[in-house]
């Protein structure tokens, strides 16, 4: 009975621990962010470490600015890793969905692999992030065929070529409507390109920019068929949060919203999401508006 009492009590210690601290023995949920300037890293990094320690981030999507030598990026990632955060080099731009443009995709990737070669190791990127969006591009409205296939050809060519460094991760950005552009030249039924772009990559954060997650028009409500896809593929899924001043309507951002609501948003995001083997966390974009947003 005394050896009960005893048990019971440790459990209990145990139990308000993991309520205290949040400690969990299962894989810890990933959060990350942007960060779009990447002069940032030399004249805040303490800032920037101090910040992503404090609001719980433990992944950095960092964009590239390839005229730099890889003396400017490693003091930065060795802060960032003795603090637990990954950093994964960032680059992207509309015209990277068009074939003409493929060379800048790969010598970004070779950037990396030859860096990481002469790096530490608390000084290595941990994963290449592409962040492409096409759609943007006149030629999406005049000739969307095309230029999916010639995304879907870039896609391919970059993640084969990341692949030789196996230890690099590979991610990519799409928005939450993706799932309604089908593959070009496909046999029926048609297959959602979203689909297949979450089974080239390691993860995708999905831009599932809305301030409420339960009901119409939600977080949860965009990402439904997304989330199924990777559950099935054996995918990673981060879903992504809007913090910068949107035109396009209140229900967008958590600019009005502020930092405290976001972070409960977030949580019970997390918890709503729980049932998806694929949901590995959340990503805020990004760092330049997240750091000066409202309380």
């Amino acid at each position: 009975m005394q050896y009960k009492s005893r048990s019971f009590s440790l459990l209990a210690l145990v139990t308000l621990f993991v309520f205290m601290t949040g400690f969990s023995t299962e894989n810890k949920q990933i959060k990350a962010t942007w960060i779009w300037y990447t002069s940032l890293i030399a004249s805040e990094p303490d800032q920037i470490i101090s910040f992503s320690k404090e609001q719980g981030v433990n992944l950095l999507y960092l964009q590239m600015d390839l005229s730099q030598k890889p003396e400017y990026y490693r003091p930065f990632i060795r802060k960032a890793s003795e603090a637990g955060i990954d950093v994964h080099a960032l680059g992207g731009s509309p015209q990277w969905g068009l074939e003409a443009n493929r060379p800048r995709i790969l010598a970004l990737v070779d950037w990396v692999l030859a860096y990481n070669q002469t790096a530490g190791e608390e000084e290595k990127f941990s994963g290449v992030h592409l962040d492409i969006e096409p759609y943007l591009l006149p030629q999406w409205k005049t000739d969307q065929a095309s230029v999916v296939r010639q995304w879907k050809e870039n896609v391919e060519a970059y993640t084969t070529h990341v692949q030789k460094d196996p230890r690099l991760e590979i991610g990519c950005d799409i928005p939450f409507w993706l799932d309604k552009v089908y593959l070009p030249d496909e046999a029926e039924p048609a297959s959602a390109f979203s689909k297949w772009l979450i089974s080239k990559h390691d993860h995708v954060t999905i831009m599932s920019y809305r301030d409420r997650v339960e009901g119409p028009n939600s977080i949860t409500a965009l990402v439904t068929e997304e989330m199924g896809w990777a559950d099935e593929l054996g995918k990673s899924i981060l879903l992504a949060v809007e913090t910068k001043e949107s035109h396009e309507g209140n229900h967008i951002s958590f600019y009005e919203e502020g930092k405290r609501y976001m972070s409960l948003m977030l949580s019970r995001l997390s918890d709503l999401m729980s049932v998806h083997p694929s949901f590995k966390g959340t990503a805020i974009h990004s760092y330049e508006h997240w750091a000066v947003l409202k309380e």
